[in-house]
């Protein structure tokens, strides 16, 4: 029997694994229709292997989640590094980038790959001053009404370390306060009507995928997983990627 519990104050390792166990190895693994995950109950939940029997996609994309979070930074830094090396030629900006989503990762509990993936989605240029139409900066693109969080120690969001700190802030608020990861980054995004954008709604699928591919291939320079395990990981290419 595999036990595992969750309580309240759990990591976002812990809520992005459960809801993807739960029903979004769709969304991160193949295309399809995507079924938001439930809200999990504070109360322990006891999974038994045997008497409960689990889609084996959803135990492959549960155990990566959980194998990501085992690792440590240093384990993580080089296929990190080396991922957000093809959006950016500046090594010295890759090393601080990475530096960076690794501290915010373990400081605020949401697993690299999907803070990488926000990021890349949200600035394929990795380019700290960009500014967005409706006025969002820098790499993680976001809004200058949330500059200046007590977490983050600065307001600048050209800054690197600053707008990754404020990014991933959002970002984890955003898991905590909705039932799924979709559904945290459709907030993330802004996509409430899809007026600004009317393909937001495409968001969430986008930055999956991404993030499955960081762990991909964060999982197979470590070897965390068996080969063949990690092997049937392989993500669904992105469009116009």
């Amino acid at each position: 029997m595999q036990i595992v519990t969750l309580m309240e104050g759990r990591s976002m390792h812990a809520i992005f694994a459960t809801s993807a166990a739960a029903g979004l190895a769709g969304a991160i693994i193949v295309s399809g229709p995507k079924t938001p995950a439930p809200v999990e109950s504070p109360r322990p939940v006891v999974i038994d292997s045997a008497a409960q029997p689990v889609a084996p996609s959803r135990v492959i994309v549960r155990d990566s989640l959980r194998a990501e979070a085992q690792l440590t930074p240093a384990q993580v830094r080089r296929p990190l590094e080396q991922y957000l090396g093809r959006y950016s030629a500046d090594r010295v900006l890759v090393r601080r980038i990475s530096r960076a989503v690794l501290r915010e990762s373990r400081r605020q509990q949401v697993p690299p790959s999907l803070i990488a993936a926000v990021l890349v989605t949200e600035n394929t240029t990795l380019t700290p001053a960009a500014e967005s139409s409706v006025g969002a900066q820098g790499l993680m693109q976001v809004m200058p009404m949330h500059a200046g969080a007590r977490l983050c120690n600065s307001a600048d969001l050209v800054d690197v370390d600053s707008n990754i700190c404020h990014g991933t802030l959002i970002l984890a608020r955003n898991l905590r306060a909705t039932s799924s990861p979709a559904a945290a980054l459709l907030r993330y995004n802004g996509c409430v009507k899809g007026t600004n954008t009317p393909d937001c709604h495409r968001y969430p699928a986008k930055v999956l995928a991404r993030a499955s591919q960081v762990r991909h291939e964060i999982l197979l320079a470590t070897q965390v997983l068996p080969p063949a395990a990690i092997d049937s990981l392989r993500p669904v290419a992105l469009a116009g990627s």
